[in-house]
């Protein structure tokens, strides 16, 4: 986790300059709300709960506001690691700041489900900070001066062996090559790429096949041994696969959950404004 926390992570960026500005902006917001004693009790209508919705709606907008800055090569303003930055922090207040705008009411309704997919937003971004600072070390070691793309055309080179191999062994043989190059799947369902393994994996079964028949001698033998040896190296190569996969869609999962999220709460945070407006 230093690689986190260190003073080139986005989350030290400044010295904590952005932790520290949420730190003061959520001590502001908390000492106003426990400040305010209006008539007929707090609520989101008052003039502080109006101050901390149209603060919190803000917020909001400036922080949808950071996934069209980081696609702008051509933006010189702050540095990209700083919008990060605040992205995070600043982000994490509004789960205080908005509670405190409706004095914490909530019920079934559009404004708590305004809040309840913001909230959503907001923790999957969380989600995503500790995968982007945990995954990509053990994605670099899986396959270190490698890519995908390289590993993939060592198992498709493999294969081709196995078809000059099958010529040289008998027919249980030639299955267990069939199945290794056949019934290998790679990726598949989102259960499937997330789990990094195949139960039934092709690979997995013609190796045993044969290990299991391991009864040959001469010239047939020696070629055996190098089939044995060439499916244990698939199946080497095909685990570093198989937890490459897993990596990358651990890191697309999130955002399949994130941006669609923040996206509902720009909608429905739009929804709440015009209802609150409409029967003030």
């Amino acid at each position: 986790m230093s690689e986190v926390w260190g003073p080139h992570s986005f989350l030290a960026y400044k010295r904590f300059r952005y932790l520290k500005l949420s730190g003061l902006g959520v001590a502001a917001a908390t000492a106003l709300y426990a400040l305010d004693e209006p008539i007929g009790g707090r609520s989101g209508s008052t003039a502080v709960g109006y101050a901390l919705g149209v603060g919190s709606a803000t917020l909001i907008l400036w922080l949808l506001w950071f996934g069209v800055r980081k696609r702008s090569y051509r933006y010189t303003g702050a540095p990209l690691l700083g919008w990060l930055s605040s992205h995070v922090y600043l982000g994490a207040t509004l789960l205080l700041l908005v509670p405190l705008h409706c004095a914490f009411r909530f019920g079934w309704n559009l404004h708590t489900a305004a809040y309840v997919l913001m909230s959503v937003a907001v923790v999957s971004g969380m989600a995503g900070v500790l995968l982007y600072s945990l995954i990509p070390l053990p994605m670099t070691s899986n396959h270190p001066g490698q890519t995908l793309e390289g590993l993939l055309q060592q198992i498709a080179d493999i294969d081709a062996e196995f078809r000059k191999l099958a010529r040289e062994l008998p027919d249980l043989h030639v299955q267990a090559v069939t199945e290794s190059i056949e019934k290998t799947r790679i990726g598949g369902s989102v259960l499937r790429q997330l789990s990094g393994r195949d139960r039934h994996c092709g690979t997995s079964r013609a190796l045993e096949l044969v290990k299991e028949a391991h009864q040959l001698e001469g010239a047939e033998k020696e070629a055996e041994q190098r089939l044995i040896a060439i499916l244990a190296l698939k199946k080497t190569l095909l685990a570093r696969v198989r937890r490459d996969v897993r990596y990358r869609a651990l890191l697309e999962l999130w955002l399949l959950v994130h941006i669609p999220s923040s996206l509902a709460t720009l909608a429905a945070v739009a929804a709440h404004v015009l209802v609150v407006f409409y029967y003030r």
